[in-house]
């Protein structure tokens, strides 16, 4: 048709990668988000900022000092109070390590422990009470070995120790299929990157162009060769593969100490072959009995020749568990045992030839059985092995004794060899695509990206997502969310096309703006928000309690909690065994310190957190939801933690007026006097229990419970 154009015009741009609007000088939260509601009570506002600030409810001595503050600006004054807490800290940290996926272990089958996990943890919570810049924040977490010591020091410790951002992510360290196992911890670590800071799924394009916006699969390995040249790993390669410590002293003192460990190190290995050699001639001298030993086992007879430690040892590893066995079951199904023995035999003799000329020529259960003899009923023993090795055995003592001090050490990340990574097409390492530079999302930084020409790209990449507007917008909603409960994105991981939209885009972005003006606080942005009347509104839905502010707040209303701050209580390194109590996160019902320090295992969390919707742990937690399930008034009730609170707290307080100040942060009423001393009286049972259990009641009430 004449005078018409076929040009198809240009999607529009997605709304969160637009530049922010313009702000009027001036603006305050009430333009953009005027409240509805009258303003709430002194009492109910003091609880809600007491609570939203430190996750601790308010002390009786606070209200009644609130309730005295005559003078207009009190409930600022009282912000300015609890931001000066040092409980700030641990509360909004806390928010972030949800952000973060912080955990204290690897997950998975394995769950190694991260030993140097809870420095991390640390940093963040000195990072929220300091008001650590957020664009430094973001920067530290990303690259901060990069960066130079703020003291001008020879190695920036605080930067190293940020870097648990990356290092703490889930790992499947036992994964045989090690270039998939690296990769899938690159990918994870894109996938927290993208969600925390920039509030986008960039590794849904990692098999394919992303489905709903705009990442091609050439992002993400531009993005992926960022991570891939970061190191991450002390050793990749065995069965199971090492996690990597960064020491944090200065060079020479790193120096020493590696050279040192390098030195035991290559000791050791002399004592592991030696001991390997005569381990081989052992196992050699009793394969040709191996039929023999496992029917004396399964027998529990002797048979002439055999060593009796052995056949004791081979009883014990063939002894029928609760787990299936399946390099064991053709063994017990057999009708005529001694015939299948004897084929274990055949086959463990020909593994064993197999193993000599590096061929892995045997069935993955004969491998399987291989390895669990070698390991247990033939098994070197310790005395043999000791005596074998006894004059390297001295020189590794020696060389232990002259070792130099352990430098403090942090989960985190270096810069490692350069990758020069290719698409992965349909995300199969084995088939490679097309070369990719290192660069960001086209769709955000545009095509006239500076190349990176040296080292991994995470400098690079720090500095350019705190320049983009993104990072502004997703962490403004972050503070929104965590102080009303929900975004004014709310899917605060997601501001792409499945994403849901702003709800009120101009105040997302006057708060964005204000933000970055105000240098990056977020103690700022808490006076601009929690000053303003849409934060001290009435709310007549309210909030459940996190599970850290019920359970701390129940241990400082009796006077339990601990307020020591950092460190850990974990100790030592590597896993357990499956079935191990010493796999568990350890009971909150059982420690004092606030549930913040608490180390977490990732493959067995507290039943007290599953049970208050804490997560998972795995992936970034953009908010938790909020169920309300029996099993939750059932511990309020009946568990021995809120036991324990309600009856030190019977020793405490001697009236009714008394336990509401403390627990319900307001005076009793006269009707609630009459209720509770008619309770009190008809209880069947001595005074003390009856003030308990009503005591009881107050901690499992909804008024406790919620926060308007």
């Amino acid at each position: 048709m004449a005078g018409v154009s076929l040009a198809m015009a240009a999607p529009p741009v997605w709304w969160s990668f637009r530049p922010l609007r313009e702000i009027p000088a001036g603006a305050t939260v009430d333009q953009y988000a005027a409240p509805k509601e009258p303003r709430a009570d002194q009492l109910t506002l003091l609880r809600r900022a007491t609570f939203d600030l430190t996750g601790l409810a308010p002390t009786e001595a606070e209200a009644r000092a609130f309730l005295a503050d005559t003078r207009p600006d009190a409930f600022a004054r009282v912000v300015e109070r609890l931001l000066a807490s040092p409980r700030y800290g641990e509360h909004w940290g806390r928010h972030w390590l949800d952000v973060a996926r912080y955990a204290d272990s690897t997950g998975a089958d394995e769950d190694h422990r991260y030993p140097h996990a809870w420095r991390y943890r640390d940093y963040v919570i000195e990072a929220f009470n300091r008001d650590l810049p957020y664009d430094r924040f973001v920067r530290e977490q990303i690259a901060g070995d990069l960066l130079p010591a703020e003291d001008g020091g020879p190695v920036n410790a605080r930067g190293i120790v940020a870097t648990g951002f990356l290092a703490l992510g889930p790992k499947l360290i036992a994964e045989q299929d090690k270039v998939k196992m690296f990769y899938d911890a690159v990918d994870e670590q894109i996938e927290v990157t993208g969600k925390a800071f920039l509030g986008l799924t960039i590794s849904c394009a990692r098999c394919h162009d992303h489905k709903f916006d705009p990442i091609p699969t050439t992002d993400y390995y531009a993005m992926a060769s960022i991570f891939a040249s970061t190191r991450q790993f002390q050793k990749i390669e065995g069965t199971v593969s090492q996690l990597y410590y960064v020491p944090l002293s200065d060079p020479a003192t790193t120096a020493a100490w590696k050279a040192h460990k390098d030195k035991v190190a290559a000791k050791q290995k002399e004592i592991d072959v030696l001991a390997g050699k005569e381990g081989a001639k052992y196992r050699e001298m009793l394969a040709p009995r191996l039929a023999d030993y496992m029917m004396a086992a399964w027998e529990k007879r002797s048979i002439e020749g055999l060593d009796t430690k052995v056949a004791e040892k081979m009883a014990t590893y063939l002894k029928p568990t609760k787990e299936r066995r399946p390099q064991l079951e053709p063994f017990y199904d057999a009708t005529d045992k001694a015939a299948a023995a004897g084929e274990y035999q055949t086959r463990f003799l020909a593994a064993m030839e197999a193993r000599k000329d590096k061929a892995r020529t045997f069935l993955a259960g004969d491998d399987r059985f291989y390895t669990e003899v070698v390991a247990g009923p033939f098994a070197l023993p310790k005395e043999t092995r000791e005596a074998v090795t006894a004059a390297l055995g001295e020189e590794m003592k020696t060389l232990k004794a002259a070792a130099p001090a352990e430098p403090p050490l942090a989960c985190g990340v270096s810069e490692g060899d350069n990758v020069d990574q290719r698409v992965f097409v349909r995300g199969n390492p084995e088939s490679k695509g097309a070369p990719v530079a290192k660069r960001f999302p086209l769709v955000l930084a545009g095509h006239e990206q500076k190349p990176i020409s040296k080292g991994s790209g995470r400098r690079e990449l720090a500095e350019w997502i705190t320049t983009h507007p993104l990072t502004a917008r997703v962490m403004a909603n972050r503070l929104w969310q965590w102080h009303f409960g929900e975004g004014i994105v709310p899917t605060p991981n997601n501001f792409g096309v499945l994403g849901e939209r702003p709800r009120n885009a101009e105040l997302l972005d006057f708060l964005a703006t204000r933000f970055i003006a105000a240098g990056w606080s977020i103690k700022a942005m808490h006076h601009l928000i929690m000053n303003s009347a849409a934060y001290q509104q009435a709310r007549p839905a309210g909030r459940r309690l996190q599970v850290e502010e019920i359970r701390d707040s129940m241990l400082a209303m009796d006077g339990s909690l601990d307020g020591a701050m950092g460190g850990t209580t974990q100790a030592g390194e590597g896993t357990d065994k499956e079935f191990s109590d010493d796999r568990k996160s350890q009971d909150p019902d059982r420690s004092p310190r606030r549930l913040v320090y608490l180390p977490l295992r990732r493959a067995n969390l507290p039943s007290l957190l599953n049970l208050f919707d804490f997560g998972d742990a795995t992936t970034s937690c953009e908010g938790r939801p909020a169920t309300n399930v029996a099993p939750q008034a059932l511990y309020m009730m009946n568990g021995p933690f809120v036991e324990a609170r309600a009856r030190k707290l019977a020793g405490e307080l001697k009236s009714v007026d008394a336990a509401y100040w403390r627990i319900l942060t307001r005076a009793a009423t006269a009707t609630e006097q009459r209720d509770a001393e008619g309770y009190l009286a008809r209880f069947p049972g001595p005074r003390d229990l009856a003030w308990t259990s009503y005591l009881r009641m107050l901690l499992a009430s909804n008024e406790f419970l919620y926060v308007h």
